[in-house]
């Protein structure tokens, strides 16, 4: 009687634990030569694809992920994440300007499509999440990374909305102000005072202005001229128990005629 020939999916098994042994089994010289021949394959066989081939590889390579994070332990996310990060930021390194540019945009259009086939409640777990990531970012920048990384978003802000259309401005105005009304309805008593005070600040250095009985210039009202006006506005919770001096919480006019009358 003949031998029953072993199934395809048993001798896959096979070659699957074998190599997976011997993997195991090589050094660190070794496993780096293995890996930088995957990659050179891959990317080669990547490089024939045709579209409906490179979008079939990656929706199986994006199941299998998902599938295997799915499984992590806390200490095993922890660990490939670094390694990503650590992947990410030398590939990045040697990225050519156009590889960077074509990576952008590349990232752009697969966050865009992400973010609208989002629920309403994923939208907020991520935003969450990228809130606490670049706070965790800002707070062990140092002075000149910050410094560097303002300059980089003030830059990319006028960008994009020197590209914006009018209706495209009159919503990021409108959410502008929500997130802004909901940070300032947040913040403590101390918070309010030195944003106010920063604010103050920062108007009076963009905006050149006449002195009277002086010819206009970029002059800029003192320190100490710009403390005794935010001093003289109530704080929130001044505000909020209604315990201003007129017993009325001030309007903008009055706010604005404050801080102007230093000029």
């Amino acid at each position: 009687m003949p031998r029953k020939r072993k199934s395809n999916l048993s001798r896959s098994s096979t070659r699957a634990r074998t190599a997976k042994v011997a993997r195991s089994q090589e050094s660190e010289e070794q496993t780096q030569t293995r890996q930088m021949l995957d990659s050179q394959r891959h990317a080669t066989q990547r490089a024939s694809e045709t579209l409906e081939q490179s979008q079939a590889r990656r929706a199986l390579d994006a199941e299998r992920h998902a599938s295997q994070r799915a499984s992590e332990t806390f200490t095993q996310t922890q660990a490939r994440q670094a390694l990503d990060a650590e992947r990410h930021a030398s590939q990045r390194a040697s990225d050519t300007f156009t590889q960077t540019e074509t990576r952008r945009a590349l990232d752009a259009e697969r966050h865009a499509s992400q973010r609208a086939s989002e629920t309403y409640t994923q939208t907020q777990a991520r935003q969450t999440l990228d809130a606490e990531r670049h706070a965790f970012q800002r707070a062990s920048e140092t002075f000149t990374q910050t410094q560097a990384r303002q300059t980089l978003d003030a830059e990319r802000h006028a960008s994009q909305r020197a590209a914006e259309t009018v209706e495209q401005t009159q919503t990021r105005r409108v959410l502008d102000a929500e997130r802004h009304g909901q940070l300032i309805a947040a913040e403590t008593d101390e918070d309010s005072q030195r944003r106010r005070l920063l604010n103050a600040e920062r108007q009076a250095e963009r905006r050149p202005f006449r002195k009277r009985g002086s010819e206009i210039g970029p002059h800029t009202p003192s320190a100490r001229g710009v403390h005794s006006v935010m001093s003289s506005i109530p704080n929130k919770q001044q505000m909020t128990n209604g315990e201003t001096n007129s017993g009325q919480n001030p309007s903008i006019q009055q706010i604005l005629t404050a801080y102007w009358s230093l000029i």
